[in-house]
């Protein structure tokens, strides 16, 4: 794997690239050579949009069920420190060498990477020339558009203030620092005296990975997958726990649903939809799901799912196996791309079938809760997105 960067593109753009073989591009005259390039307007970005204040103000709900875990199950904390602990020593050098990629640089960069090995480089190119206006605009950078104060961990993590890994048992971490090729910056250093729970990065690589996957349904698998390794590589960096992860899927999850639950904003993100695919099959040269099928995955169905499974719980046991969990409502936004024809109770149906059983820790029961039991990706899978 080599990395660099791409001339002329912004400061937090940074290119992944993968050695691989590119499908060949044909002349297809179903496919536009030439998209009009047209950004949001300043009025259209502005808003307001309803979910800029979400109706649940802060994530704190959703998120509660590490409360209890924290004031009577001093059993699962020291497991939760001791698996974080497991996965930093156990790391090996691809996995340091993401996970400090996955620090320096944008979280939609390295959610490229699930698009596949030509596509992913594709979509990159496009992204540097500035040529994705609308996707860059709502899912670039920390101040993406998409994104907000009110998601951004802020709120959440001062409410629970809880210590990181490598601040606890310092003599217990491996240091993995940069090294002047993926990135300099010292992770622990960048956020010393900063709190753990939820992680932000997970956060964002989950809400940032849902928008993408509804505009790109076809790799869904592949682009979540992605997310759930950038915030994997948060524990591998030892200033996470593996709870700290789960709770950013969870309010990642949450977050995305407000989003694509405002009509009025999601007119934004099927436009930026529109512009990703008119300007990837402009560039690649055939259509989207011909090049697809050709390129070389990110991950194999088979791997994908697997690997994103094994991140919803990270081997916990069931704490709680007698609670029955629905899941919420606002969720059944989460399939509107990859299921539009369907209601939301049939997609809430499809959710509940696909959910990991009730009860792992930070499972949480009422109006908030059931937000840690969705398995988006066999969702997807369930819908015929292999």
């Amino acid at each position: 794997m080599e990395y660099r960067r791409i001339a002329g593109v912004a400061a937090t753009i940074v290119a992944v690239t993968v050695t691989v073989s590119v499908p060949v591009a044909s002349a297809d005259p179903a496919v536009p050579a030439v998209p009009v390039i047209e950004a949001f307007t300043l009025p259209e970005l502005l808003g307001p949009y309803p979910s800029d204040i979400p109706a649940r103000g802060t994530y704190i709900g959703v998120l509660d069920g590490f409360t209890e875990i924290r004031d009577t199950r001093p059993d699962l904390m020291q497991r939760n420190l001791d698996r974080g602990v497991e996965i930093n020593n156990a790391a090996v050098p691809v996995e340091q060498q993401r996970a400090l990629f996955d620090h320096n640089h944008d979280r939609l960069l390295s959610l490229s990477d699930g698009l596949g090995g030509g596509l992913g480089e594709v979509f990159r190119t496009a992204l540097a020339e500035h040529r994705l206006p609308k996707v860059e605009a709502l899912l670039a950078g920390d101040l993406a558009r998409a994104g907000g104060i009110l998601n951004s961990t802020l709120l959440e993590k001062g409410h629970w203030s809880n210590p990181r890994p490598f601040e606890v048992v310092p003599e217990r971490i491996v240091a993995y620092r940069g090294d002047g090729v993926s990135g300099a910056a010292d992770p622990f250093t960048e956020v010393y005296g900063t709190d753990s729970y939820p992680s932000g990065h997970a956060a964002q690589a989950y809400w940032k990975g849902i928008l993408l996957a509804g505009m790109l349904p076809e790799l869904a698998p592949q682009i979540l997958t992605r997310a759930s390794e950038i915030g994997h590589g948060r524990i591998v960096l030892g200033v996470h726990y593996p709870l700290d992860v789960m709770g950013g899927r969870i309010m990642g999850q949450a977050a995305a649903a407000d989003r694509l639950g405002d009509p009025a904003f999601v007119r934004l993100i099927d436009e930026a939809g529109a512009e990703l695919r008119t300007v990837l099959e402009a560039a690649a040269g055939m259509p989207l799901g011909a090049y697809i099928a050709a390129d070389t995955p990110y991950r194999t169905a088979e791997a994908a799912g697997a690997e994103f499974r094994a991140r919803l719980t990270y081997g916990f046991e069931r704490i709680r196996p007698d609670i029955t969990n629905d899941i919420p409502a606002e969720a059944a936004a989460l399939l509107r791309a990859v299921a539009p024809n369907l209601t939301d109770e049939q997609r809430l149906d499809v959710l509940r079938q696909t959910a990991v059983p009730a009860g792992y820790p930070l499972d949480r029961t009422g109006p908030e809760g059931g937000w840690l039991r969705i398995d988006l990706v066999a969702a997807y899978e369930s819908l015929g997105v292999h």
